[in-house]
């Protein structure tokens, strides 16, 4: 019987995304799953523009759904539409 490997992978955008959070500070925003939790949790209260689009395209890039670079930039263009954008 083999033995199970359990391998975590952690997907990464080639150059990473900075925002501004609420309390003004600069988040690196690295992947789509940091992406989505700033989307969750640290997003401005703006949150049309793309917001949606954007977390459905982490998801898929998490899911390996969909392409990580389509993540990213609608990440950016939802970070523009909220003012949010290092």
């Amino acid at each position: 019987m083999a033995d199970i490997i359990e391998v975590d992978f952690h997907l990464v955008w080639r150059y990473p995304v900075f925002i501004r959070t609420v309390e003004s500070q600069r988040q690196r925003i690295e992947g789509p799953d940091a992406a989505l939790d700033a989307l969750n949790n640290s997003w401005a209260t703006v949150r049309g523009g793309g917001y949606v689009e954007a977390k459905r395209r982490c998801v898929d890039a998490l899911r390996r759904r969909g392409s990580a670079e389509l993540a990213r930039q609608r990440f950016i263009q939802a970070a523009i539409a909220a003012g949010v954008l290092a």
